[in-house]
């Protein structure tokens, strides 16, 4: 079986792509890494695999324009599945469906299967389009799985001081592209007809919305760095994987900061296991750091003005959040951090992971979606892999490889940063990419 697997954001998405090719070699199957550039450039052309893992029916709709031609053998598997969580369908329905249900039925009807990260994710096919249910396979979320975490001897912390992780999402304030502000104001505003799928259930709301949220929480997060770094703590800061860590480098340098970046390319999971608090914005992340039995603070409620202006379908509204420890003040949150009185709701928290993340399978996700491609492959007319077949990957590893080698050289003539999506499959970093997990 050969399989391909779309890796959208380095950080996020390479620990999956490295267990799931070490899950496959135990079958004899294989695994090749894409990204955007292999993906749209190539994958029309040149798909010859068993099997096409990608994030989302947008990513489908742009590297397989032609609706008369479609593959038969894409997958979806989101890297970002917990939309529903806000109450609302429209967000979970876009990854799956496209944003406009009947534009988009030439790709959402050529998926052949849609592998689902929780239970709760059956509800929009239940909901829309009953008839693809027996397309859908409940899986876990795989970056929660066994496979993608760091044995537990190789957890460092240090002995004397507690690790405090920050969680940074200030893709507006500090996005990866470098725009400045008026690009980030002009790329996010409605503008007459045109209306942004995150605005549509929020007819109140618009740019300036999304600037404020941000800029609170970055200067309450300024306050509480501020301040514990004349204490006894180990201050770690996860930029987003669609945010410019070199902002932080950058504000820590000029503020003489005491904190220490994640490599930018770090699984979160990894950074995580590290830790002993986590300070956060609504974010989804809170979904591994409940996995992972950590107990965080989310800052949303310091400033009351904050909540009128979040969006309806934000994370802001995350239902996972009834469960989480919310302060009034940066003061609260120092005095909770130093008395270690983080107070959890777990029924809440269990309810909604079992929900989203399919809490009772997400350890063995990697070996489920496995399954589900096995399944798939031995059900599907002539899907045996011939001589030509295999010349035919060759050709494309070739021309894929080739590519991918002389984009990395030019940009390293430029120097251009890495980050995010935009990153570099160079041969040393698939080998990375290989050694991200273990094998059993």
């Amino acid at each position: 079986m050969n399989v391909y697997f779309h890796i959208d954001e380095l950080a996020r998405d390479a620990v999956v792509a490295s267990a799931l090719k070490k899950e496959l070699r135990k079958i004899g199957g294989k695994l090749t890494y894409g990204t955007r550039i292999t993906t749209d450039r190539y994958l029309a052309k040149y798909n010859h695999f068993d099997v096409v893992i990608l994030p989302s029916l947008r990513h489908f709709e742009v590297a397989c324009q032609d609706p008369e031609v479609l593959p038969e053998n894409v997958f979806i598997l989101q890297t970002e599945a917990i939309g529903q969580a806000t109450g609302t369908l429209r967000r979970l329905n876009g990854k799956y469906f496209g944003d406009d249900l009947e534009e988009s039925r030439p790709w959402h009807s050529a998926v052949a299967r849609y592998l689902l990260w929780g239970y709760s994710h059956l509800n929009p096919f239940k909901e829309f389009i009953p008839e693809y249910l027996e397309k859908c396979t409940v899986v876990g979320h795989p970056r929660l799985a066994d496979a993608c975490l760091k044995p537990p001897n190789k957890v460092h912390k240090p002995v004397s001081r507690k690790v405090l992780g920050l969680v940074s999402r200030f893709t507006f304030l500090s996005p990866m592209d470098n725009r400045i502000p008026f690009e980030s104001v002009i790329s996010s505003m409605r503008f007459g007809k045109r209306v942004f799928p995150l605005f549509e259930n929020s007819p109140d709301r618009d740019v300036e919305d999304l600037a404020y949220t941000e800029i609170i929480d970055f200067r309450i997060m300024l306050q509480i760095i501020m301040t514990l770094e004349k204490e006894n703590y180990d201050l770690r800061v996860r930029p987003h994987p669609r945010e410019n860590r070199e902002g932080w480098e950058t504000i820590a340098r000029k503020l003489n900061l005491k904190i220490t970046l994640s490599p930018w390319d770090e699984p979160f999971g990894h950074w995580l296991q590290e830790l002993d608090y986590i300070v956060t914005p609504p974010s989804t992340s809170l979904y591994d750091v409940f996995f992972q039995k950590k107990k965080p603070i989310v800052i949303d409620h310091i400033v009351s003005s904050r909540a009128e202006h979040t969006l309806t379908e934000s994370d802001d509204r995350n239902q996972i959040l009834e469960a989480v420890c919310r302060p009034k003040s940066v003061e609260e949150v120092v005095d909770r951090l130093e008395k270690d009185d983080i107070p959890v709701k777990e029924d809440i928290a269990i309810k909604n992971l079992q929900e989203q993340v399919g809490f009772d399978i997400a350890h063995q996700s990697i070996g489920n979606i496995v399954e589900a491609m096995q399944e798939f492959v031995k059900n599907r007319p002539g899907a045996k892999t011939s001589n030509v077949d295999f010349w035919k990957l060759l050709n494309y590893r070739f021309r894929a490889s080739a590519f991918l080698h002389l984009r990395w050289i030019k940009n390293r003539i430029l120097r251009r940063t890495e980050q995010g999506s935009g990153f570099h499959l160079s041969f040393l970093r698939k080998r990375w990419i290989d050694r991200l997990t273990r094998e059993d």
